[in-house]
């Protein structure tokens, strides 16, 4: 493992490294607030998403707050003509420092983000199910994970990490100009095995469908369980 992840790892508490690793190889970025000319280099990571991922966000705070000085926004993400609407999305930032830093030296080749080559000797159940949680898609068909920012060549080392470590078969299929990963329905078991124990009760609907009944059978108590806690840190947050 590279010396800069093992020493974040060691650092961080699992959950917290597993949130942050899930995110970076999913939507969220890094930014980079100094280059090291003058200061350290340092940055901090921005977590953003939809409306519809409202909870998701809120729950990423809830999980990463020693690092956050102000709670969950909510912002104009820009105008759908045909829908005529305004859309939205919920961001939070986390302070500047240089253990994020280091990582953008990572996860990061100039201004863009890259897949290590070793990333699976660190991407643990629940960094993964972030990551599915992220830019996982379910059409009822297949599974895919939208990896279309990394090269193809990257594409096989994930595919190739994802039957190494996991045992999950994956092709790498083309759409339109860029490519992503995709997941027959035979993996669809193996997947949610990894997934569900840490899979947040607002997304389970990526892992749901029609021909396999493994969230809404599996998680039906552990969501009873779990959405009075979610509410309450939800209205905490909101009122911050």
């Amino acid at each position: 493992m590279d010396d800069i992840v093992g020493r974040l790892q060691s650092l961080l508490p699992q959950h917290q490294f597993d949130v942050i690793i899930g995110s970076l190889l999913g939507d969220a970025r890094l930014e980079c607030r100094s280059t090291g000319v003058r200061y350290p280099v340092s940055a901090r990571l921005r977590i953003q998403q939809g409306e519809k991922q409202k909870e998701y966000v809120f729950w990423k705070y809830q999980q990463l707050q020693d690092f956050v000085l102000r709670g969950p926004r909510r912002i104009k993400a820009g105008y759908d003509k045909k829908r005529d609407r305004t859309d939205y999305s919920w961001y939070f930032h986390t302070r500047t420092i240089e253990a994020f830093g280091a990582l953008y030296h990572y996860f990061y080749r100039g201004k863009v983000k890259i897949f290590p080559k070793h990333t699976f000797e660190f991407l643990s159940p629940r960094a993964l199910a972030v990551w599915f949680m992220d830019d996982g898609s379910n059409n009822r068909e297949a599974y895919t994970i939208n990896t279309h920012s990394f090269s193809k060549e990257e594409q096989f080392v994930i595919a190739d990490g994802l039957k190494e470590r996991y045992g999950i078969l994956a092709t790498v299929v083309k759409d339109r100009t860029k490519w992503k990963i995709a997941l027959g329905r035979r993996e669809y078991p193996k997947l949610n095995a990894v997934n569900e124990p840490f899979i947040v009760p607002s997304m389970i609907y990526k892992i749901c469908n029609p021909r396999n009944d493994f969230a809404s059978r599996v998680l039906r108590s552990r969501i009873e369980r779990e959405s009075l806690y979610e509410t309450s840190v939800l209205a905490h947050a909101e009122s911050e």
